[in-house]
């Protein structure tokens, strides 16, 4: 099954390059998991998956509404790190490939984004940022996991009329995306709206748009 892409994006404004260049002056590290719980949680990872080219594109997808976690939410493709995992890279890769079928070969690791602690699952999240040529089969792999596999292009996420503020029923706000069929918010568009600033995608909003967050992406009202 192939990821559905979405969207005919306009001209894109910023560059993986812009990106890549911005994590690597950064300087993070996703080595070797030893002593990797600073935020008290379980060391975690997902793979923010960028396509190269003139319209880049990131590989999303929404969790199943059975989850215990962030079910029925948008995520990047990752999970918990295991016992045979040496590094943060290997848990974010292994991840992919056992969640969306993302073949390994086609993968080129360009840096980690700052790791990020999640309260609600109590999980110590790295971003680990890679590069493929987009030209490889995606799907859902694990359906207990993910119900879905979308690629969203840089330029739409970053397009002004996509962008508001999540209200969450607690009383939480912060970024989200409205993407046709897909509500994005949480963790996801907190990193998401880092990586287009990183990467020199990002555009004026209006911050004053407020949107509540659909019931079905409020996964059990956990953020």
């Amino acid at each position: 099954m192939s990821a559905e892409q979405v969207g005919e994006a306009g001209p894109d404004v910023g560059s993986l390059r812009t990106l890549v260049s911005s994590i690597r002056s950064a300087g993070h590290d996703a080595g070797p998991l030893k002593g990797r719980r600073a935020g008290g949680g379980r060391p975690s990872a997902v793979l923010a998956l960028i396509s190269e080219g003139t319209l880049p594109d990131i590989v999303l997808t929404r969790r199943n509404a059975t989850l215990r976690y962030h079910a029925g939410q948008v995520s990047l493709p990752g999970g918990r790190a295991e016992t045979g995992d040496a590094t943060l890279i290997e848990t974010a890769l292994r991840e992919a490939h056992e969640e969306v079928g993302v073949d390994l070969g086609e993968v080129e690791v360009v840096g980690t984004m700052p790791t990020s602690h999640i309260a609600v699952s109590s999980a110590d999240v790295t971003t680990v940022v890679a590069s493929w040529d987009g030209t490889g089969p995606l799907g859902v792999v694990d359906p207990a996991e993910v119900a879905s596999v979308r690629r969203v292009a840089m330029a739409d996420l970053a397009d002004p009329a996509n962008r508001a503020r999540a209200r969450h029923p607690s009383g939480f706000t912060g970024p989200a995306f409205l993407i046709p069929d897909l509500f994005i918010w949480g963790f996801t568009a907190q990193l998401l709206d880092r990586l287009l600033a990183w990467g020199g995608w990002s555009q004026p909003w209006n911050r004053n748009r407020t949107v509540e967050i659909p019931q079905d992406y409020l996964g059990g009202l956990h953020g």
